[in-house]
């Protein structure tokens, strides 16, 4: 009796095991192991996926019991396929346990001599050294991603590994530059691998750079050096896409506005630099210089279809007493009969506009003065003269920072003014 009631209890401790070794298998995780611990995780959870799939379609659905009878037979089928897929590594060891989740591990060395202190050439293509190093400056940790991801792998599997490593790269560009693309080489050389990344500009791109500086706060004459020098800074920007000036336009504004800040003479002179850029093919970059504490100019006149006093030049030296006032004097010769003339007046600035007063000698008349800014470069003026009790309007545009021409109606007559700016 005793004996019966024993293998009643050990058929059915049995019973269980012999159903799980006949159920279907549902799931496969694979995992490839380097025996010598030198392969990154990142290239071997690619030989991992490479095997899942082929996993997937020996095993799943498959019986499990039947996988364990022919275990031998599976695990050499699968060190056969990983030494095929794996150039530069012998799969030493294959061990999987069969269940409805399948768990199968495969031990894996380098054939060969392993890679160290692999060397990053990471390039711009088609832009400047300064505009490129700020470009890397995006991307600061993927040269030590790509060198912790190929470090320690068998240098014969440069093929394989260069796709992990073009997938990383694409992945790091189309977030921090997505205005870019890049392609990748894992190249040997000799006893050192190379990793050469080219990441090149697509899309629209600035051809040509319309530049200018200029200011009404000092003469032009005076920032011929920055003039110059900035128009090398700014023809940095040749090269890059539109569409990352468009994305980046108030960074590479700040950019400049500091580097222009440093020079000596905008501190010596306490001026303060505004930069405005107008992301096209052909950009426009306008620096203007201003200031909040005074305002000198001079300007020489050559008025054509006038017939007395057609040559003229003015300066004007003013100081801002607050943001929108302005104490001046003035000094003018008319080079007709060498007639100088001088004045005294406040301005005050609202918006686009500017109204003006001032006191003439010798002569002791007022003149009013009001200006319209339509744009940077067009401006309306109308002046009334109360000693010759005469009006006075004008239509100014500028052609540059030394150059500008006004029409004028001067209350009996139409002429054109030719303005130099110094």
């Amino acid at each position: 009796m005793k004996l019966n009631k024993l293998f009643i209890v050990a058929a059915m401790t049995c019973l269980p095991l012999q159903q799980a070794f006949s159920a279907p298998i549902e799931g496969v995780a694979v995992q490839i192991v380097d025996t010598g611990g030198g392969t990154s995780k990142v290239l071997l959870d690619k030989m991992s996926s490479s095997m899942q799939v082929v996993a997937n379609q020996l095993f799943i659905d498959k019986d499990a019991g039947a996988v364990t009878a022919a275990a031998a037979d599976y695990k050499r089928l699968l060190a056969e396929i990983g030494d095929r897929v794996f150039t530069g590594y012998e799969i030493v060891d294959v061990q999987l346990e069969a269940a409805p989740q399948m768990q199968i591990t495969l031990l894996a060395r380098p054939w060969s001599a392993t890679i160290s202190q692999p060397v990053i050439d990471l390039q711009f293509s088609g832009v400047e050294p300064e505009t490129a190093a700020i470009l890397a400056k995006r991307m600061p940790a993927l040269r030590q991603q790509l060198e912790t991801a190929i470090s320690g792998a068998s240098v014969d599997a440069g093929d394989w590994a260069g796709g992990v490593l073009r997938r990383m790269v694409r992945q790091e560009v189309e977030q921090a530059l997505p205005e870019f693309r890049a392609a990748v080489d894992v190249l040997q050389e000799r006893e050192r691998t190379l990793v050469q990344v080219v990441i090149y500009p697509v899309g629209q791109l600035v051809t040509n750079i319309k530049y200018e500086l200029r200011s009404e706060a000092i003469p032009n004459i005076l920032l011929m050096e920055l003039k110059y020098k900035y128009a090398e800074e700014c023809d940095k920007l040749r090269g890059l896409p539109v569409e990352y000036i468009k994305h980046h336009r108030r960074e590479i504004e700040q950019i400049l506005t500091q580097k222009l800040l440093a020079e000596p003479a905008v501190r010596e002179f306490d001026l303060q630099p505004e930069v405005k850029l107008e992301p096209a093919t052909n950009m426009a970059v306008s620096i203007m210089i201003n200031s909040d504490k005074y305002k000198v100019w001079f300007e020489g006149y050559g008025d054509v279809g006038r017939d007395k006093n057609n040559l003229s030049g003015k300066a004007h030296i003013g100081k801002f007493v607050s943001p929108q006032d302005e104490i001046f004097g003035e000094a003018e010769v008319i080079l007709d009969h060498v007639d100088w003339q001088f004045g005294a007046g406040y301005s005050r600035y609202w918006g686009k506009s500017m109204w003006s007063y001032t006191r003439r000698m010798p002569m002791g008349d007022n003149d009013y003065r009001l200006e319209y800014f339509l744009s940077p470069k067009w401006r309306l003026r109308a002046e009334h003269f109360s000693g010759e009790d005469r009006n006075e309007f004008g239509v100014r545009y500028r052609i540059h920072e030394f150059l500008s021409a006004e029409y004028v109606y001067g209350g009996k007559e139409f002429y054109m003014r030719i303005i130099g700016n110094l």
